[in-house]
């Protein structure tokens, strides 16, 4: 035999040696890949992080201009919008730290001024900044606030570290977002008619149906409606406290002889008209406040603007009917509850004219809306009730107003119409 040791087969020699470049060439990838993997997490991992500070930078800034604004409206005043703003934006964290706002006007990061659009009434609304120290002063009108809320080189909070830091020697960043907070509160007059043409009312009864039969008034008796005591000529009968000719009718059209819905005095349909637009008033996120003056042969500023609306339901309810139509004098009471005391100096003034007839006392409602355009900011709207309004004429107030002219053919369309005047008041925008 052959002392030589036994040589492995040339085959398997080579097959040990392609594992082992095999084993080498994926080494070598992954020394390669591991790196750019890295790299690609950290970016993943610090464009995570931006978007998150971003986020939390738009939440906070956004809730700093409307607590700004709300502030800026309730209380008239810009170092309480101010504190407001800078309050809310601290409870709110940008990469784990409160957002930081300046008080100083030239920080520039709360700004008062005007929302305009440019593009009309369905485009943007661009915000234009008066001076912090004219509005201060009540030299400027403001009715929005602007918060710029920034992490930067300049900033209270400073820039943002990244999570992972140096790359494309890069180991923070900036961001900003801007909002705007628009309050458009209203300190808004409504004139009203109470001419004698206010408390027209007919009843048409059909034959066999009248609230003068015996039977009928002693059933108001029972209802409580009428009282009755017997004299020397007989019975007699007398309304009862708080009840009249008109509420008795009504109650027998449409309780007793049940006709459907009892008739309507213009002036009720008034009331409840006045009454709709204080209760979408009272849905709103705004304060409005709000006057009544009214006006027939004379006119009269029944209360000046008030926040409680109950005061305002009252006044109405207690206005009395009779006389001629001088619109024109309603209008010039009505504009002096926007320019009293109780008026406020950054609120939008509106005022809202109603009448059932034609203007025939006094001067004329066109020439005095004229007068008001030239003096003040106002918006004039225009509401006519019943076939017998000069539509045209306040069509022609309203236009002069800026405002826009209303005509309501019954009761409820004159509810309506009120209600629409309501709740197309603007309410608070942030962009």
């Amino acid at each position: 035999m052959n002392g030589n040791p036994q040589r492995k087969p040339r085959s398997a020699h080579f097959e040990n040696r392609g594992r082992r470049i095999r084993r080498g060439s994926v080494m070598g990838l992954m020394a390669i890949l591991f790196p750019v993997l890295a790299i690609l997490a950290a970016f993943c991992i610090n464009a995570a992080q931006m978007q998150l500070n971003r986020t939390e930078l738009v939440v906070a800034t956004d809730a700093a201009a409307r607590a700004g604004g709300r502030a800026f409206s309730e209380l008239q005043s810009v170092h309480s919008a101010q504190s407001a703003a800078i309050a809310t934006a601290a409870l709110n964290t940008v990469n784990g730290e409160p957002l930081l706002l300046r008080r100083d006007d030239r920080a520039g990061e709360i700004s008062f001024g005007l929302t305009t659009q440019p593009d009309g009434l369905h485009g943007r609304y661009e915000f234009e900044k008066i001076p912090t120290d004219l509005v201060r002063q009540g030299n400027g009108l403001a009715s929005a606030v602007r918060v710029h809320g920034t992490c930067n080189a300049w900033s209270l909070n400073g820039r943002i570290p990244f999570v992972i830091p140096g790359l494309l020697e890069q180991s923070d960043f900036e961001t900003f977002h801007s909002a705007v907070a628009m309050q458009v509160d209203r300190d808004i007059s409504i004139v009203l008619d109470r001419s004698g043409s206010m408390d027209d009312l007919v009843f048409n009864w059909p034959s066999n149906k009248s609230p003068w039969y015996t039977s009928t008034k002693d059933a108001g008796v029972d209802a409580g409606l009428l009282t009755s005591r017997y004299t020397s000529r007989g019975k007699r009968y007398y309304y009862a406290s708080g009840e009249n000719s008109v509420s008795y009718q009504q109650w027998v059209w449409q309780e007793y002889y049940q006709l459907g819905p009892a008739p309507t005095m213009p002036w009720q349909d008034l009331v409840s008209a006045v009454n709709g637009f204080l209760d979408v008033l009272e849905g709103t996120s705004q304060q409005e406040q709000v006057s009544i003056a009214s006006y027939s042969t004379y006119a009269s500023l029944d209360t000046s603007l008030e926040k409680d609306f109950d005061i305002v339901r009252s006044t109405v309810g207690n206005l009395t009917t009779g006389g001629w139509t001088a619109i024109g004098q309603g209008m010039e009471e009505g504009n002096e509850s926007l320019l009293n005391s109780s008026a406020r100096p950054y609120a939008a003034k509106t005022m809202v004219v109603m009448t059932d007839g034609i203007h025939n006392y006094g001067i004329s409602p066109s020439a005095v809306a004229e007068d008001l355009m030239r003096a003040h900011s106002l918006t004039i709207h225009t509401v006519t009730f019943g076939d017998g309004a000069d539509q045209a004429l306040m069509q022609q107030v309203a236009g002069i107003g800026g405002g826009k002219h209303y005509h309501a053919a019954t009761g409820s369309e004159l509810i309506a119409v009120f209600e629409e005047i309501a709740n197309n008041l603007p309410t608070i925008l942030t962009k």
